[in-house]
């Protein structure tokens, strides 16, 4: 690993994240949130949905560099998918993917459900 543990990957999602920051005023949007910051991580997903797949995928995180790698890399992948294939990638495979020491697998599971709040309410929305 890395000086600071932490994969290529992670870094550059989190020197960069993609779909960071709230969602526009009024907007429609399917929302999901897990955690909590007083417990060090915190994670919202915002989606748009239209004919049944994701159109647009937003994230306010909480967390370490892997909380946030993880919503970056799920909100650039959910563009596009459908909303009964999605996730676009199991969390533990993405754990994989991102390099996240064993110990860090709880943050992760605070995102993955996050997102699946967020898939839920637009699934019983239709959003």
């Amino acid at each position: 690993m890395r000086a600071l543990d932490y994969s290529p990957l992670v870094e550059s999602h989190f020197a960069n994240p993609v779909g960071v920051g709230g969602w526009p005023e009024g907007a429609a949007a399917a929302v999901g949130e897990a955690g909590s910051e007083v417990l060090g991580t915190r994670v919202r997903f915002a989606l748009a949905i239209a004919d049944g797949a994701v159109t647009e995928a937003r994230f306010q995180a909480f967390g370490c560099p892997h909380t946030i790698a993880a919503a970056s890399w799920l909100t650039e992948h959910l563009r596009g998918q459908p909303l009964d294939r999605a996730p676009p990638m199991p969390i533990l495979e993405l754990a994989r993917l991102l390099e996240v020491p064993t110990e860090k697998l709880g943050r992760l599971l605070v995102v993955e459900d996050a997102l699946h709040a967020a898939l839920a309410q637009a699934q019983a929305r239709k959003v």
